[in-house]
């Protein structure tokens, strides 16, 4: 693998009909194999290349769509308070020549920190100060201006999500079914979070799905999407999300982008039987 933290630049980039996406770095998250759920842990291990209790490293990408003239960020980063591998975002926007000024709206998938704590700094000011933040009504209803539930998974996230969102609450657009922008649609993919939200790109007969956290450990839960993560609120909901959506994903040949595949995170899935694999796109 080349260096991980390093941005490719010029971005890559890819054309869903008059709609571009570019791919942009975060930086890389720690985590072992030991997060697998529902799969026994020699075959997890045999899968994905690593022992129990070994490091290894996710990627966290985000992408820009260019719409009509709009600068559109899916998803804000990681900041520079989790670990010294992330946080590359707002640096390696402006590598790739876009100002983070210059982003019209923000599209989330769901509010876990690797996706929000980039949208302020570290004085809670925020990065995308211009940017309407656009989030689908279920992820809002579950964590916005919620009471501690007695859940340290969710409790502990809660005054992160206040912290990161408050900046923008006046420019906050809930949304549900139908087009949240020209081409652009929300898929509600429950489970990893109840309002975990995949966004539906079509333009011209072509579409693409940025996918969120519907995958994390891509050589396994791509052949195997009944595997979840421990960090599933709700793994078996998440599994049947991911199913639900791998289907459409390979039947409709659609361009994948996906948080925690390998930069820059573009593929096609297909069918191998009862399965699937991801081919690069």
């Amino acid at each position: 693998m080349s260096d991980p933290n390093r941005q490719t630049l010029p971005p890559p980039v890819r054309h869903v009909g008059d709609i571009e996406a570019l791919a942009f770095n975060d930086g890389i998250l720690p985590t072992t194999v030991d997060c697998a759920v529902g799969i026994d842990l020699p075959d997890a291990e045999r899968m994905s290349g690593f022992r129990s209790g070994e490091k290894f490293f996710l990627h966290v990408n985000e992408y820009v769509l260019k719409i009509e003239g709009r600068t559109v960020l899916i998803d804000a980063g990681s900041g520079d308070n989790m670990y010294p591998t992330l946080g590359r975002l707002p640096g390696n926007l402006r590598a790739g020549g876009i100002d983070p000024l210059s982003v019209d709206a923000i599209l989330m998938t769901h509010l876990h920190p690797d996706h929000m704590h980039g949208l302020i700094d570290n004085d809670g000011a925020p990065v995308f100060p211009n940017a309407e933040l656009i989030l689908h009504e279920t992820e809002a209803a579950f964590w916005i201006g919620k009471q501690p539930t007695g859940d340290p998974r969710i409790d502990k996230n809660l005054p992160h999500v206040e912290r990161n969102t408050r900046p923008y609450r006046s420019r906050m657009r809930l949304v549900g079914a139908g087009e949240a922008l020209p081409g652009v649609r929300a898929h509600l993919c429950p489970g990893h979070t109840p309002g975990h939200t995949a966004w539906v790109i079509s333009s011209r007969g072509e579409t693409a799905i940025m996918w969120g956290d519907l995958v994390h450990l891509q050589n396994v839960q791509v052949a195997r999407p009944e595997v979840a993560v421990s960090y599933d609120l709700d793994g078996a909901q998440a599994a049947r999300s991911r199913k639900e959506t791998f289907a459409m994903c390979a039947d409709g040949g659609w361009l994948v982008l996906g948080a925690h595949l390998d930069f820059p995170g573009f593929g096609r899935l297909a069918r191998a039987g009862d399965a699937y694999r991801i081919d690069p796109a």
